[in-house]
């Protein structure tokens, strides 16, 4: 085998995990397979600058198929990288950080609810470029989309998708780092699907704006990081927020708490009212390649852990409350 070969091969990298949960009221009782993914990425041999990635996912929504959630090639030079394909346009905080990573069982109600993509994996089919300043202050992103979804080639749900993200950060005293962000995504639709954001349901059809902020700090042992999203759909308005921290115990053992509130002009088992989560995760081992498992870390690129979390609501004297355990697992 030549050495370019070699090269290739090394070049190119393989993960896979799976979420495996009981819960109840979570949002039906009983076990369920979450997620189940796998995915390849690597340069392009041959290619300056170039790479790509490739990944799939089961789950329960899709009666055990096996269905495509990102496909992209990106080009990466000094301060700049430019992305295309089917991916996640770069709108919230917390949809942007990887749900394996996520302390709670699941992200908050409002993120995944109102991000552009919500009905369709998060996703759409589009090109991305990315501004990273060389100290790491600030990061800009700005894409255009179909505007239908993941899997969609045909635009004629929407007349595009245009989103922007910038986001600012700064090393405070004591090793704190934090950064503040902001959101905006534009779309008129000529009819489609945006669930419980408009009463008109699958044939909503008009302008769909979307905005956020966000505000995160992190230091060794803890972060604490919130969000507040709107959407204008029309004339009906959704809008909602979350507060989320968590706190190391030891290397191993985490708590996580979250106070949480979605309004939309649908009312849904997770709208309306707070939602009060708290969580607890055992790290059980470091899933990178080529790590000892007798090491566990809450910062491993990828934990292998056991997680549960509790979730109740007071809304109108009425209380609604759920709870899940989950295993997830890492292979590579």
């Amino acid at each position: 085998m030549g050495a370019g070969s070699l090269a290739a091969q090394n070049a190119i990298q393989w993960h896979g995990y799976a979420q495996l949960r009981y819960g109840s009221a979570d949002p039906a009782d009983g076990f369920s397979v979450r997620r189940a993914k796998l995915w390849v990425k690597g340069a392009i041999f041959g290619v300056d600058h170039l790479a790509f990635k490739v990944q799939g996912i089961f789950r329960n929504g899709a009666a055990g198929a096996l269905v495509l959630q990102d496909v992209f090639a990106e080009y990466r030079r000094r301060a700049l990288s430019v992305r295309v394909g089917q991916f996640v346009p770069a709108f919230s905080l917390q949809r942007s950080q990887p749900d394996y990573l996520v302390p709670l069982v699941e992200r908050a109600a409002v993120v995944e609810t109102l991000i552009p993509g919500a009905r369709t994996m998060g996703r759409d089919i589009g090109a991305q470029a990315l501004f990273a300043s060389p100290s790491g202050s600030a990061r800009l992103a700005a894409g255009l989309f179909n505007g239908a979804g993941a899997d969609r080639n045909a635009v004629g749900e929407g007349d595009f998708l245009a989103t922007g993200r910038l986001v600012l950060a700064k090393t405070l005293g004591g090793g704190t780092r934090g950064t503040l962000g902001g959101s905006l995504a534009w779309r008129r639709t000529k009819g489609m699907d945006v669930g419980v954001l408009s009463s008109q349901g699958r044939s909503f059809a008009g302008r769909d704006v979307r905005w956020g902020v966000d505000a995160r700090l992190a230091a060794g042992g803890w972060e604490i990081q919130g969000e507040y999203l709107h959407a204008d759909l029309g004339d009906e308005i959704s809008s909602g927020y979350y507060a989320l921290g968590d706190l190391a115990l030891t290397r191993c053992d985490e708590l996580a708490m979250s106070v949480e509130r979605l309004d939309t002009p649908v009312r849904t088992a997770t709208s309306g009212g707070l939602w009060y989560v708290a969580g607890y995760t055992r790290f059980l081992g470091d899933g990178s390649p080529g790590a000892s498992s007798a090491k566990p870390a809450r910062d491993a690129p990828f934990p292998t852990k056991l997680m549960t979390d509790v979730r109740v609501s007071f809304d109108h004297g009425r209380a609604r409350a759920g709870a899940a355990v989950q295993l997830q697992v890492f292979v590579h």
